[in-house]
């Protein structure tokens, strides 16, 4: 996911206590490790560490209000967070229960291993229904698909389809709608990682059908170049 979204009036927050990954995703594309790499390299955080995963135990100290909505780990995958530090994390979430909080992963099976929170979505990035192991080391969408589908009915659910790659039509809205998110957030590939993208009426049929199945669906800045509209 990229820069972070306005949802319900509100700008999401990020809590980066556990940043970095391994899937190596989108031929170096992946704009976390770009932005850590780059214009953030030298900042005391990720001077030390870069993109390897790293837990900070200094965010633990950070505040939340009333009604915010926090991403923890956008800038990383929280599936390479160790246990313990898994659990400080879900100490925090259990003293913020009028916070909204979102998990985001391309290793949906971990939640089998997180407790439920009423405040928390379990989200998991999907890009498309077909194979992407020349983009990434990540769990196959088909696993993460699984592992979504098969979460227990009271979990709040979020999908991010970013950067959205070409996918069959049926098959994919099948997923989506078998994974019950209450929230899609829908994006292209802005840094130009040399993905397979699918043409606008692909996207604009997908975003459709989610809608019409009562999907919260969030566009992200950058969409309309593959919509073919004028920005």
């Amino acid at each position: 996911m990229g820069k972070m979204f306005t949802y319900q009036g509100k700008r999401m927050v990020t809590w980066n206590v556990q940043t970095g990954c391994l899937n190596d995703c989108y031929n170096g594309g992946c704009w976390a490790k770009r932005l850590i790499e780059t214009r953030l390299k030298d900042t005391p955080k990720y001077k030390e560490c870069g993109f390897k995963p790293t837990f900070h135990p200094s965010e633990l100290n950070k505040s939340f209000k009333k009604n915010d909505w926090v991403f923890i780990s956008s800038m990383g995958d929280i599936s390479f967070a160790s246990k313990g530090n898994r659990m400080d994390i879900f100490t925090r979430i259990c003293n913020n229960r009028e916070t909204n909080f979102l998990f985001c992963t391309k290793n949906p099976a971990i939640y089998k291993e997180f407790p439920y929170f009423e405040n928390v979505y379990y989200g998991a990035t999907i890009e498309t229904n077909r194979d992407t192991s020349k983009f990434s080391k990540a769990p196959s969408p088909e696993l993460r698909y699984n592992a979504m589908k098969e979460l227990p009915a009271n979990y709040k659910r979020f999908l991010s389809i970013e950067p959205i790659m070409d996918f069959d039509r049926a098959e994919f809205l099948k997923w989506v709608l078998d994974i019950e998110p209450q929230i899609v957030e829908i994006g292209a590939d802005n840094y130009k990682s040399g993905l397979i993208e699918p043409d606008a009426n692909k996207v604009k049929g997908l975003i459709e059908s989610m809608e019409q199945n009562e999907i919260e669906v969030i566009q992200k800045d950058g969409l309309n170049r593959l919509l073919d509209l004028k920005v």
